[in-house]
């Protein structure tokens, strides 16, 4: 399976289960970024390859990934999967998803959307829309 086929299994699920999902490819790597909820639910790399140190994502499947689940970085909780782990991205995400709202509250969650949105993040990274069957 290929990244982009990752990445379609995906945004497909996750516009399914009611999210609003971003994209973005990289211009320099074969990887793809996924924005969930305006970044309030975080978001998803997937790459066949390492990451960059400085950055950070919340949940990243990676090709062949052999290694810890969780990883804590400066206080920072990234989880990690194989492509073939695609239930398991989809159970943390919602997760995610879940403990925020309990957390902020619906309103606040959906405040935090809202300003999120305004962010010049989301002229560089194109919301996906579910296909029609």
């Amino acid at each position: 399976m290929t990244g982009k086929e990752v990445a379609e299994i995906l945004i497909n699920r996750l516009l399914n289960l009611g999210f609003i999902v971003h994209r973005y490819n990289s211009v320099t790597t074969s990887s793809i970024y996924l924005k969930l909820d305006y970044g309030v639910a975080c978001g998803i790399r997937i790459a066949d390859h390492n990451g960059r140190k400085r950055y950070h994502y919340r949940f990243n499947v990676m090709k062949n990934y052999k290694g810890n689940r969780a990883i804590n970085r400066d206080g920072l909780i990234s989880y990690f999967f194989d492509y073939t782990e695609l239930d398991e991205v989809i159970k943390e995400v919602q997760r995610e998803k879940v403990n925020k709202i309990y957390r902020y509250g619906e309103i606040n969650y959906l405040k935090y959307m809202e300003q999120s949105s305004k962010d010049d993040l989301y002229t560089r990274f194109k919301r996906m829309e579910e296909k029609s069957a």
